[in-house]
């Protein structure tokens, strides 16, 4: 299989009084509160408008309308989310997934190639491309994967995240 290059590591941050991209789950299922001083209010009430409830929803909204497989594992290798498009891809309905290994979820290559990049993600700290692949019925199918961290407010690297594009035409 084709080795991609890395991404090159963006300088472009955002600026730092601006809250990350995906707050952490609260202690209960939903999201969390709206915070009426934090820059995330217009957002919130912009996801109201739309008619979703919280800014929360509006992402989840976002990801289930991507058609690719789009999905995040914790450091220790557990699905944390994924969306309509990997479990059209997997073959595997994510409600029974989430929260099982990479290896109690798919064949031991699929887990193992999955895992690695997962890996070498977390060790580089920055987005990787590499090529992945999905055993279903009909064959193998190649994806063209970019990974990136996902960090926790102190910076620490919490989840991998991903989303794959099939080579198939």
């Amino acid at each position: 299989m084709a080795r991609l290059r890395p991404l090159k590591k963006s300088t472009n941050h955002p600026a730092p009084h601006l809250p990350a991209p995906f707050p952490p789950p609260s202690a209960s299922a939903g999201c969390p509160p709206p915070d009426a001083n934090s820059p995330l209010v217009a957002p919130q009430l912009q996801a109201l408008a739309l008619g979703l409830g919280t800014e929360c929803e509006l992402l989840r909204a976002v990801v289930d309308s991507i058609t690719e497989p789009f999905y995040a594992w914790s450091v220790g290798g557990l699905l944390l989310m994924a969306n309509r498009g990997w479990e059209r891809a997997t073959g595997v309905r994510r409600d029974t997934a989430l929260g099982k290994s990479c290896s109690a979820i798919f064949p031991t290559d699929m887990a193992k190639r999955f895992l690695e990049v997962n890996r070498l993600v977390i060790e580089k700290g920055h987005p990787v491309q590499e090529e992945e692949f999905v055993d279903q019925p009909q064959g193998r199918v190649h994806y063209l994967t970019l990974k990136f961290p996902i960090r926790d407010k102190s910076g620490r690297i919490v989840a991998v995240g991903g989303v794959s594009l099939s080579k198939q035409a």
